[in-house]
This record gives C-alpha cells, structure tokens and sequence, in this order.
C-alpha cells in the first residue's frame, strides 16, 4: 500500500497516459467539474485545472477500486488517503474561499462510500447476562 501511494513519479506518468486513453475518466471529470461549478463559480482556465486534477485522482482512484490483491478495508483507506491528497492538490486550485466551500461540499459530491463489511470501531457490549 505504502508503495502505492509513495511511487507520485510513476503514478503521474500512468495518469497522463491514461487520460489519453480513457474518455471515461475525462466524461466523468467533466461531470464532477459540472456539479462543483454552481457553487464555486470558476472560471474557465481555474475550471480546466480542476477538472484535470479531478481526472489525475479518477485515474488513481480506478487503480485501487480495481486492485484484486487489496482487502475492501485497505480499498478503502487507500480511497480515502487519496481523497485527502486530492482536497490538498486543490489548494493549489482553488482561492481560500473557493476551498472551504469544495470541502464542504466534497463529501455530498465525491462520496467514499464504506465496504459493507468495515467495522472502524468494534465496541463490545453488555447484554445483562441475557442470551
């Protein structure tokens, strides 16, 4: 996992050659752009490079979600470290005032939704003694 998320280098690479590839990645890019684009009113060229930051995590995104030898738990920590580097790379995107509203909006838009089975507490409980 660490491997995954220390190799940006190479990542960056992959990325920019698997934009070039997938014009599923670019459609949903636009989309997400879209839905972000009321409420932060960008303009055209801030709008272009969120929706290519948006992409580069998309592409990143995909490679976990398809990653075999992965546990649902460690998908989604991987999910979520990569959504906080996403919300980082933004800032570098967006004004401050811009930021505070993508990162409140962020979690109704981009959700990570939880695999079924990940319990982050497990807190064991008293019954009484009844069974």
């Amino acid at each position: 996992m660490l491997f995954f998320l220390c190799n940006t280098s190479f990542s960056h690479g992959q990325t920019l050659y698997a934009l070039k590839i997938d014009g599923n990645i670019r459609n949903e890019a636009t989309e997400i752009t879209a839905e972000y684009q009321p409420r932060l009113v960008m303009g055209v060229d801030q709008a272009l490079e969120f929706k290519s930051t948006v992409a580069k995590y998309l592409v990143k995104k995909q490679a976990v979600k398809s990653d075999n030898s992965l546990s649902a738990k460690a998908k989604y920590n991987l999910l979520k470290r990569l959504s906080s580097q996403e919300s980082s790379d933004m800032a570098d995107v967006l004004e401050s005032y811009r930021l505070q509203e993508y990162l409140r909006i962020k979690p109704k838009i981009q959700p990570i939704p939880k695999p079924r089975a990940y319990k982050e507490n497990l807190i064991a409980q008293d019954n009484g003694g009844i069974n």
